[in-house]
């Protein structure tokens, strides 16, 4: 028997039906160009946050070879280690996380998945327009222990080419 106090099994179980295997995937925050956190504190206490901490710096380094570093968007209810982080913080009720992945789903694709509006309906439309921008170099990743919210960010994901780049 194992008791696991923040479970990620969202995360297995949405990728068991979009990719026919439960696993836990490994996200390399040091190849993504673009992220977007959707209420996740990978810099602080999500799955392995010291991995990730120093992928995400050494992408943040700027430096005479280095001209450019990533850019990094957090949508969050409560402020976090990660989101003070962001370059930009997109503040939501939890309530309003699922249809803000669903809002950046239906905007990058075109397609129609039925979601209410949120307060930030703007602000997601701008995050999936630069998300667009970063295919194959952008990385999602999100904190909601719910499959379904986890099935759109695969979505995502897989939209933007980041299965077999920034996550593997």
């Amino acid at each position: 028997v194992t008791y696991d106090a923040v479970s990620q099994k969202a995360i297995a179980d949405a990728h068991l039906i979009t990719h026919g295997s439960a696993m836990i995937p490994t996200y390399h925050f040091d190849k993504a160009d673009f992220v977007v956190g959707i209420g996740c504190d990978f810099l602080s206490n999500w799955l392995s946050p010291v991995e990730y901490a120093r992928q995400y710096a050494s992408k943040r380094k700027v430096n005479k070879e280095k001209k450019e570093m990533s850019r990094h968007i957090q949508i969050e209810s409560l402020l976090s280690l990660t989101g003070s982080n962001a370059d930009r913080r997109i503040s939501l009720k939890p309530s309003q996380l699922g249809l803000a992945a669903l809002s950046i789903y239906n905007k990058l694709t075109g397609g129609a998945l039925a979601t209410k509006s949120t307060e930030k309906d703007n602000a997601l439309a701008e995050v999936a327009k630069e998300l667009a921008n970063f295919k194959g170099r952008a990385l999602v990743v999100c904190g909601v222990n719910d499959p379904a919210i986890q099935q759109v960010v695969n979505g995502i994901n897989a939209y933007l080419g980041s299965y077999g780049t920034t996550i593997n």
